[in-house]
């Protein structure tokens, strides 16, 4: 490649395109995955514990733009705390917790609150996205870099001292998410580790920081210190995976650093082509989904509920014979028609704003 810009990013409200690019592609995977028809390609399955498959880095990469995000959206009112942040933790939160009171009502006919999983994807976007806005705000930014590192450390050693790889209610996150939530309220009542738990949000917070100081290294056109520092959380989490190994479901600091080490580099590598050589320019099946990330997840659970409700799902896949091409068409088929529905409103330039 030529040798890379030192431009800054210009244009206060201007989108960087690459950025809606990576949360796209990230969501569209996450819409494959979560919704197959039946059993899966290995590659789109998580690993069955340490170790870690191309669909393990799906949910931390979001994680980790939304740290890119959270730079370009805060830097407009120069980092200060307001009524909005809090508003999208609120909303966020809520969502989330509406999410898994209507999925219990739908699929074990109980609506009260009892047996209500309290944790869950949106709501780690809401403690990654509320904790770490309060301390871009609150704190210099040049010690959050020290702050994710330590965070890192003092979960890394938790782990270890606390029984931290055990899967099952033995483990150290088990037992802090027994006692704060109670067993009836975790994910699949305290059997196994939650993938979204209490202590686990730890390194997650590290992992949005990270992503936010990514972001002031792409808005001000610093790409091959991105380069740098995307190699360099690469070989270190590979490195580190020998004392602590990778591990999606603890979130362990060695899948921290792999993958914002290759979150870095693919956002780098999307941004030169995209935002600086204008090389590709039909990118907008991505920016569909990159703009309306938030909607296309609430959408993706509602038509797993349709589907499933109807019969719809059961129907077509004894129709066309459950292998796994066709459980990777009916994924594929579920995509596209969340695509279709947030088409007219990327073309209206409505967004749905948390």
């Amino acid at each position: 490649m030529s040798p890379r810009s030192t431009t800054p990013v210009t244009g206060g409200n201007a989108r960087i395109e690459s950025v809606d690019v990576l949360r796209g592609l990230i969501m569209s995977l996450m819409l494959v995955v979560d919704n197959p028809g039946g059993a899966s390609y290995a590659p789109l399955n998580h690993a069955e514990w340490n170790g870690f498959t191309p669909t393990d880095f799906v949910f931390p990469t979001f994680i980790f733009v939304m740290g890119v995000s959270l730079y370009l959206s805060l830097r407009k009112s120069s980092f200060r705390l307001s009524w909005r942040i809090a508003r999208r933790f609120l909303l966020l939160l809520g969502t989330g917790l509406l999410l898994n009171w209507l999925g219990k009502g739908i699929f074990r006919g109980t609506w009260g609150f009892e047996g209500l999983r309290i944790l869950g994807v949106l709501q780690r976007i809401a403690l990654c996205y509320g904790i770490s806005a309060l301390l871009v705000c609150l704190v210099n930014h040049k010690w959050l870099g020290w702050i994710a590192a330590a965070l890192l450390v003092a979960y890394g050693a938790l782990l270890l001292l606390g029984n931290g790889y055990a899967q099952g209610p033995e483990s150290i996150l088990s037992r802090v998410d027994s006692w704060v939530l109670g067993t009836d309220h975790m994910y699949r009542r305290g059997k196994v580790i939650d993938p979204e738990g209490l202590l686990s949000t730890v390194p997650a917070v590290a992992h949005t920081l990270i992503g936010f100081l990514v972001g002031k290294l792409l808005v001000n056109g610093e790409l091959r210190k991105m380069e740098t520092a995307g190699t360099l959380l690469l070989v270190g989490g590979l490195l580190l995976q020998w004392v602590l190994p990778l591990n999606k479901k603890v979130w362990s600091p060695s899948f921290v650093l792999v993958a914002c080490g290759l979150a870095t580099l693919l956002l780098g590598a999307i941004h030169y082509f995209t935002d600086e050589r204008g090389l590709w320019k039909r990118t907008g099946f991505w920016k569909v989904f990159g703009t309306n990330a938030i909607l296309s997840f609430i959408l993706c659970d509602g038509l797993v509920w349709v589907m499933s409700l109807t019969g719809a799902h059961s129907a077509i896949m004894k129709a066309v014979g459950n292998t796994h091409f066709t459980s990777l068409l009916y994924a594929l088929a579920g995509m596209f028609l969340i695509w279709l529905i947030l088409l007219p409103l990327y073309r209206r330039r409505l967004f749905l704003r948390f």
